[in-house]
């Protein structure tokens, strides 16, 4: 990235995808004994965060708008649940839990606490919206999001740890090793997530153009 790609509608997915990764990875709890690891690069990621904005941001809108609310219910809803169970049935994604696991990076202790939560089936470690709303919901609250975070210092720090931090840069490549053709295959045979991207699609979400911009990230598929 440079300065002048940060606010381009690329850069903008770009800076999407650190910023959930990192979430995802840096607000679970790392391992006593990991001493200097993954983690410690990540939280430098989350210090950079407005977190509490983003909090009352979230919070905001899923007490106001109608398209979140929906979401919301979907996510807690059986639909959901039988996406969750295929996505982490999926060889590709526990091997990278089990590479964050090693890393001293509690992956599996988030998404069972988030499962938790929501009533999903726990994640087990690997044995080696039809109804239509008015607003833009959903985008709207990205957009929000986006507009509080620090845009140039996220991006200037992913871009520093990539050259400075071999844990980062492992952690990076561990990603852009996954075979996506499986990826693309399972997303193409399952009924139930292409039916939770058609929902996505109907609240104005541009997914393929998302998971486009995704696979060009990591590299997956060139």
């Amino acid at each position: 990235f440079n300065h002048h790609q940060i606010n381009n509608p690329n850069s903008r997915m770009k800076l999407l995808s650190i910023v959930g990764l990192v979430l995802v990875v840096a607000t679970v709890s790392s391992s006593p004994a990991a001493g200097r690891a993954l983690q410690d690069d990540l939280n430098e990621f989350v210090e950079l965060l407005p977190v509490d904005k983003i909090i009352d941001i979230a919070v905001r809108y899923f007490l106001t708008d109608k398209d979140v609310q929906l979401t919301v219910a979907y996510i807690t809803g059986p639909e959901f649940a039988a996406v969750w169970d295929q996505v982490f049935a999926q060889r590709e994604i526990l091997d990278i839990l089990d590479y964050l696991q090693e890393a001293g990076v509690d992956a599996y202790g988030f998404f069972n606490d988030l499962a938790d939560l929501i009533g999903l089936s726990p994640v087990k470690p690997s044995e080696a919206m039809k109804e239509a709303a008015s607003g833009r919901g959903l985008n709207d609250l990205i957009d929000d999001v986006l507009a509080v975070l620090p845009k140039k210092e996220l991006l200037e720090l992913f871009n520093h740890k990539l050259q400075t931090s071999v844990e980062f840069k492992a952690f990076f490549e561990k990603l852009q090793s996954t075979d996506f053709q499986k990826l693309v295959e399972f997303f193409n045979n399952s009924a139930e997530l292409q039916s939770l991207f058609n929902k996505l699609r109907e609240h104005g979400v541009d997914v393929d153009k998302f998971l486009e911009l995704v696979k060009g990230f990591f590299g997956w598929g060139y």
